[in-house]
């Protein structure tokens, strides 16, 4: 199965950073927050694969530029 996710920060505070994200650069539809103090990731919507590939490709990225991004895409 192929993904293409691209997701945009929304907010980023000390504990938490939001994104809005989704499976077209015009339709970022979804949110997920990551909680930063533990590195945990939470939505409203349903926790698909589509979230957690999301989530951990964010996380994955911060940790490996130390920094929150401020957007990208996914392709997998």
């Amino acid at each position: 199965m192929a993904l293409l996710i691209y997701y945009n920060r929304i907010r980023n505070d000390p504990n938490e950073v939001a994104y809005q994200f989704g499976e077209t650069r015009d339709n970022l539809d979804r949110v997920l927050t990551i909680d930063t103090t533990n590195n945990t990731a939470r939505t409203d919507q349903p926790e698909d694969v589509i979230f957690r590939s999301a989530a951990g490709q964010i996380m994955l990225r911060a940790k490996r530029e130390k920094a929150w991004p401020q957007n990208g895409v996914i392709a997998s």
